[in-house]
């Protein structure tokens, strides 16, 4: 069921920073869902804490397929990112929202087809975010480490940054390049290579 919020109707256009989670903020360690899993990428915090205060909406959109799979709870997922939030509360950063899709198609009998499109690649979160918060796309940025994370990116006009991590090479080089996407190695190189300067 698709959340209710106050229209967004009306005010004006926000620009935003959707992020990926793993791989993005924190370190990759497969299927982390404990706060002592958690450790964050070198600079991560820095890069949030640019982007609020720099009037940027800080939006995550991450697949947590370990929900679908019974490797965790979604209350898990919820608890690990509000002990992320208390730690960003200490630098002064913050998430301003954090959409969860916890679905994959091999275990999906049952449930509503339509629920995959909250799975990156797919767009419906980033739709959700747009509608609560009156985001524009066309002043907004996306990073992330899976061209997966970039392709929603790319369709709703927003101007995506690809990470290098662990999984680089898995990913379509190919197809990076010939859309023109930035590689950085980490989310805080990302914005001072490729974001900071457009603020200049």
């Amino acid at each position: 069921m698709t959340p209710s919020y106050p229209s967004a109707v009306g005010r004006k256009p926000q620009a935003a920073f959707f992020l990926d989670r793993d791989g993005t903020l924190n370190i990759d360690h497969d299927f982390v869902h404990r706060p002592e899993q958690w450790d964050w990428c070198p600079g991560a915090i820095e890069a949030v804490k640019w982007m609020n205060d720099h009037g940027l909406l800080v939006v995550v959109v991450t697949n947590q397929s370990g929900v679908a799979r019974g490797r965790f709870t979604l209350e898990q997922v919820e608890a690990l990112h509000a002990h992320a939030d208390a730690e960003l509360a200490r630098h002064g950063a913050r998430v301003d929202a954090w959409y969860v899709a916890p679905w994959h198609p091999k275990f999906h009998e049952g449930l509503d087809p339509a629920l995959l499109d909250e799975r990156k690649p797919g767009t419906a979160l980033f739709r959700q975010a747009a509608e609560r918060f009156g985001i524009d796309f066309g002043r907004s940025w996306m990073a992330g480490d899976k061209t997966s994370d970039l392709e929603p990116a790319l369709a709703l006009g927003m101007r995506p940054l690809y990470l290098a991590t662990r999984h680089h090479a898995g990913q379509d080089r190919e197809w990076i390049r010939r859309n023109g996407i930035p590689t950085h190695a980490t989310l805080w190189e990302a914005v001072r290579e490729s974001v900071i300067p457009s603020y200049l």
